[in-house]
């Protein structure tokens, strides 16, 4: 796949929890952006990808992360690297946090 241009308001949230939605914004062969929404309290359980590096940028609010054995708190505009293997998980502080995930290799289990 050479490009793949996403309008927002085409692409609809899938329920993940009663506090989590997402929605995949735009993949192609190697790599993919997935949108997830939280409502305070809001929490992606800490877990690690065996065959997936993931980047994540906080767009909106704050999260409390771990990282590894590391907690720290992220706000709009920081960002982590998960790489494989490595244990990562976040709760929202604020309602309405967002966080932007890149993974690689593509999640094919969000497509379906």
């Amino acid at each position: 796949m050479d490009k793949m241009i996403v309008e927002s308001q085409s692409v609809s949230y899938k329920q993940i929890t009663d506090k989590q939605s997402q929605r995949v914004l735009s993949y192609g062969d190697t790599i993919m952006s997935v949108e997830n929404l939280f409502k305070k309290g809001g929490v992606g359980a800490p877990h690690k990808h065996t065959d997936h590096e993931q980047v994540s940028y906080i767009t909106k609010g704050s999260f409390e992360i771990i990282l590894g054995d590391e907690k720290k708190i992220l706000k709009q505009g920081d960002s982590f690297y998960a790489g494989k293997n490595m244990l990562h998980g976040v709760t929202a502080l604020e309602e309405g946090s967002v966080i932007i995930d890149i993974f690689t290799p593509i999640r094919q289990d969000f497509l379906s």
